[in-house]
């Protein structure tokens, strides 16, 4: 019993001693990552592309409030708010973005987060008429401020052309409600209506 015993001891201590160089090799190797933002912003990147949005956000945190001063931080807000755009909850995709233009508002990725907050309302806006349509009053003025801003921009042309898209759906609710007044006999009200449609829409 006693020589079995003494046989299997090492192989446990062996196996063990692995296991303890194996676990502190991981340690290391997590806290080396930790502290290193490009490294978390990389692994961030892949997870997106893998679709792991919970695992990228805690990576992107990380940098935005561990490395507040590094050239990731800026990058590590920006892709926060584009991994909320990728799961469509675009009020947090819109304030994520505007928290980034306000933060860095000489930044180069600037123009590209004030277009993607008038994207960001676009999207969260009802396409019925009869809905609350605030955020599309949003899209208009983060779209307006863009092409105002930044007219020679790649992306002019796809913010023109949804600027169109919900000035139009507006301006049907516009029409909408002018021609329930008419309907009730209050003709100032239509006829108010109306004019706001013609000189806004």
């Amino acid at each position: 019993m006693s020589w079995l015993l003494m046989n299997t001891l090492p192989r446990r201590l062996l196996a063990a001693t692995g296991l303890l160089v194996i676990s502190l090799s991981s340690c290391s190797t997590a806290s080396v990552q930790e502290a290193d933002p490009a490294q978390l912003f990389k692994q961030a990147q892949e997870e997106i592309e893998n679709d792991h949005f919970i695992l990228a956000t805690e990576h992107l945190k990380t940098i935005r409030n561990k490395f507040p001063y590094s050239q990731f931080a800026p990058l590590a807000q920006l892709k926060l708010a584009d991994v909320h755009f990728l799961q469509e909850s675009y009020a947090e995709a819109a304030s994520a973005y505007e928290t980034f233009r306000d933060l860095y508002p000489k930044h180069e990725k600037t123009p590209y987060a004030l277009f993607r907050s008038a994207k960001s309302h676009y999207r969260d806006t009802p396409t019925q008429v009869a809905r609350d349509l605030s955020t599309a009053f949003r899209a208009v003025d983060s779209y307006q401020e863009f092409l105002r801003r930044y007219p020679s921009d790649p992306l002019r042309e796809e913010a023109t052309s949804d600027l169109l898209a919900v000035q139009n759906l507006l301006a049907q609710k516009e029409f909408q409600i002018a021609s329930f007044y008419s309907r009730q006999g209050k003709t100032v009200a239509a006829r108010a209506r109306l004019e706001q449609l013609v000189l806004h829409y």
